[in-house]
């Protein structure tokens, strides 16, 4: 690293070169200052780009990184006069940062974040269309750009491809669901000022139908709309969901053709695309004889041995190709049919329990425990509610189907008010001591009625919290005759 006393101007010179694609951010949980989130756009990465990683975790981050629900992948207790060495071997590998606009004050520095895709675009037997390409494009137009470095706050993107809507399009800022049209073209629709945080709201649709070659100068436009217009008079009301509740669809849609230059082609389907949940264990791929695996990793809780024995794994027996996923997993694609139960008795001796229940890779938790704001570790909440619940349920577990996400605070970083089962944490009084405990709510699969997570248990105390998540799911076993 450059000594500041010898050479001043060309630490300036470093600093400057990587100030609008790097950041560290700050956090103040478990001895940790400082985080960096690494940007995986549609969560592509190589062996060698893994490998990198888990080495850079090993040297600066106490061999720990979590994969997280936007397909990123974060360092813990990054000491800032690391940061430039971290940030120039991130750009050998071809990655950078958000630029974790939490730390400054007022509504400004919000960035384009890490681009959201399906896990397994390109690959997937049923997807209507490979859309990694569009999202490859929007982050290298994105990333660095000068005229986009000065958002009102941050803003999300998810391009949804296959028929899960893994990458959850109802959450997020702008997002393309692709769908068939009538007329046998296939495209997309476009969702807009969808949010977690404290005042969570569902994507709406804009009622038109996207071609694949309109969709970068739709979010060009639809970006530069929120940076010219969006409030930047207080913080908590600068992100783009209150431009769109203040605008409405139509003036928004508007203002869009007004950009391009021509009228977006009006579309209406009769019900949003909604996030229905992972790509759970092995499946076929659409390339006849090879399979891809997702490896349920509950929390998204990896270490340096771990990275690099999934590494070498995916080049052994793959094509030395990963994916991150929404929900904090890691996939390895293109397994040759002769390795796959090779691969399959690797995972198992590694902990990774691959026939186990579908709630080890629907359920995702925040790092609340390490970035401060939660009263304890969601992380390790969740892992003790899925091990108690299939020593509890155990069979009656195999099939289900439910999505059990943890958040640390209201921020809904785990995106709990969408979950069918959310948990989000809370401090009550007991004994005159301030405890550790959790808001339980319901949507979806358990409740169709609720568009949002609808609050059905307050202030439970965590270590009783498994036991309201076992009641929820043994009434929804029973209501659907199992």
């Amino acid at each position: 690293m450059l000594n500041p006393s010898e050479n001043p101007i060309g630490l300036l010179a470093e600093i400057g070169k990587f100030a609008s694609r790097y950041s560290l951010g700050s956090e103040k949980g478990e001895g940790s200052k400082h985080f960096l989130r690494i940007k995986i756009p549609n969560g592509i990465l190589t062996t060698q780009q893994f490998r990198r990683i888990a080495q850079l975790a090993g040297k600066y981050g106490r061999g720990y990184a979590e994969a997280t629900d936007r397909q990123d992948i974060e360092l813990h207790w990054i000491e800032a006069d690391d940061a430039l060495s971290i940030f120039a071997q991130l750009e050998e590998i071809g990655f950078t940062t958000d630029r974790c606009g939490q730390g400054f004050p007022g509504a400004r520095y919000g960035d384009v974040r890490n681009i959201m895709g399906c896990t397994v675009a390109g690959v997937h037997q049923s997807e209507v269309i490979d859309a990694s390409p569009l999202v490859k494009e929007l982050d290298e137009f994105f990333t660095g750009n000068p005229d986009f470095a000065d958002l009102p706050r941050k803003f999300k993107i998810s391009i949804s491809d296959c028929p899960l809507n893994c990458s959850a399009p109802e959450a997020y800022d702008l997002s393309f669901a692709a769908v068939r049209h009538p007329s046998g073209r296939t495209g997309f629709i476009v969702l807009v000022g969808g949010t977690t945080g404290s005042s969570p709201t569902i994507a709406q649709p804009l009622g038109v139908f996207v071609e694949p070659k309109d969709v970068i100068t739709v979010t060009k436009a639809m970006v530069e709309i929120y940076r010219d217009k969006g409030s930047r008079q207080v913080k908590a009301k600068a992100r783009f969901k209150w431009l769109v509740e203040e605008w409405g669809t139509d003036k928004l849609k508007k203002a869009v053709e007004e950009k391009l230059g021509k009228p977006l082609e009006n579309f209406r389907l009769d019900s949003l695309p909604l996030n229905d949940g992972e790509h759970v264990g092995l499946n076929p791929q659409r390339q006849n004889g090879y399979f891809y695996v997702t490896i349920p990793i509950l929390g998204g809780i990896l270490s340096t041995e771990k990275m690099l024995e999934i590494s070498e794994i995916a080049e052994k027996f793959g094509s030395g190709d990963l994916r991150i996923s929404p929900y904090q997993n890691i996939v390895i694609i293109n397994i040759p049919e002769r390795h796959v139960a090779t691969v399959m008795e690797r995972l198992e001796k590694m902990g990774y329990p691959m026939r186990k229940s579908p709630l080890r890779w629907t359920t995702i938790a925040c790092t609340g425990g390490l970035c401060g704001k939660a009263p304890e570790s969601p992380k390790k909440r969740a892992i003790e509610i899925v091990d108690y619940l299939e020593e509890r349920l155990g069979e009656k577990l195999k099939d289900l189907d439910l999505r059990l996400c943890i958040s640390g605070c209201p921020n809904g970083c785990s995106r709990h008010m969408l979950a069918d089962i959310g948990l989000q944490g809370t401090l009550l009084t007991v004994d005159g001591k301030p405890t550790p405990g959790y808001n339980v709510y319901v949507a979806r699969r358990l409740d169709p009625t609720a568009k949002l997570g609808k609050l059905v248990s307050k202030a439970i105390k965590s270590e009783d919290v498994k036991h309201e998540v076992e009641k929820l799911i043994i009434n929804y076993l029973k209501a659907k005759g199992e």
